[in-house]
């Protein structure tokens, strides 16, 4: 212990070192000129309850693509990137769960600069020990979509990420073969849920089925009608990972009574809960960067992190990576965004920080 407190008082004397980061400045479209570009910035110091990390990889979400949309501070440099892994190579004062050398895996708050940079720094809290089993890429894929998935089965729906906790319950995954609804299909089952989701494309299909999915639906064609042929017509959960509006009148027509309703997505216009009312089924949204945004219950997120760790290297979940660019280049960065906006990815893209020789 004296050892490594020596090493972070060394640390903390150095003088500010830099780093290189790749943000944006600009909204701009995601084949614009210089919609994200290379500087050179200063590398962050830890504060007391924050690690150091010097990271390896980091996954694309949507959420990057809607922030640069929504981006207003022109000509500011913001650094984006919502999933991380690496090495743990300094630490706050008063951290307490892990040490200088740990591998960890996070997806971070908004509020802060992101990883797409050579360095980061986080709340350990937020933080968990990556899986041992999985290499770099593989657990990069994990942490965001992990919490959300998570979160859905605990703080919105009310169990514990236990083998068999909701055995024989039902679920409806709109989009099951996205980032999150890959995650979820898996965890679901591990509770013991029947999983019915939604997939059209044959690769989208075969993935989500590998995933271990029960049911799968087309969403090209009537999903009530598909719910009657499987005799699920009413399920006890839906969690809708894509176009909240659109699925509203299936929710309603398909939710159990005392059923509970998850979403991740925005409406764009007025959804009508108040016939939930009469069957007591309740609604929940889920925003997995409002407990970090806020500082509430964020050591959560941290334990579920380890939770997924220990679930992946027991084999029980497998990563949902699916494309791989190697080296931290503003290419790279685009392109990896370039197939999240295309919305037809099935699982997850990552991009890896040393570049393959």
């Amino acid at each position: 212990m004296a050892f490594l407190d020596k090493l972070k008082k060394i640390w903390s004397l150095r003088p500010s070192r830099k780093m290189r980061a790749i943000g944006i400045e600009h909204a701009l479209l995601i084949d614009a000129p210089n919609v994200f570009i290379e500087k050179s910035v200063a590398r962050p110091k830890p504060k007391a309850h924050e690690l150091l990390v010097k990271v390896s990889a980091s996954a694309i979400n949507p959420v990057d693509t809607k922030m640069r949309a929504a981006y207003q501070n022109d000509g500011e440099f913001r650094i984006l990137g919502f999933d991380a892994t690496g090495e743990v190579i300094a630490t706050g004062e008063e951290v307490t769960q892990f040490a200088i050398g740990d591998c960890v895996y996070y997806a971070g708050v908004q509020i802060k600069p992101g990883s797409n940079a050579e360095y980061q720094v986080v709340n350990e809290a937020l933080v968990g020990q990556a899986p041992k089993s999985l290499t770099t890429a593989e657990i990069a894929a994990l942490p965001l979509t992990s919490i959300t998935a998570s979160e859905i089965l605990t703080d919105a729906f009310g169990y514990d990420i236990t083998e068999n906790a909701a055995q024989g319950k039902s679920i409806l995954i709109l989009n099951g073969a996205g980032g999150v609804g890959s995650i979820l299909i898996q965890l679901a089952k591990y509770l013991g849920m029947v999983v019915i989701t939604t997939a059209s494309r044959p690769e989208s299909v075969a993935w989500v089925k590998n995933l271990g999915a029960d049911y799968i639906l087309d969403y090209h064609q009537n999903l009530h009608e598909q719910l009657l042929q499987i005799q699920h017509d009413k399920v006890d959960h839906i969690a809708i990972l894509q176009n909240t509006d659109a699925y509203w009148p299936l929710v309603l027509q398909a939710i159990k009574p005392f059923g509970r309703i998850a979403s991740i997505v925005d409406t764009t216009e007025a959804v009508d809960i108040a016939p939930l009312k009469n069957i007591g089924a309740q609604f929940s949204w889920v925003f997995m960067f409002a407990k970090g945004n806020y500082g509430v219950s964020m050591q959560t997120q941290g334990d579920a992190l380890n939770r997924m760790s220990e679930l992946a290297d027991r084999g029980v979940i497998q990563s949902t990576l699916n494309k791989t660019y190697n080296g931290l280049t503003v290419e790279n960065i685009q392109q990896a965004t370039r197939d999240v906006e295309a919305n037809h990815m099935t699982g997850k893209v990552v991009v890896t920080y040393e570049a393959i020789q």
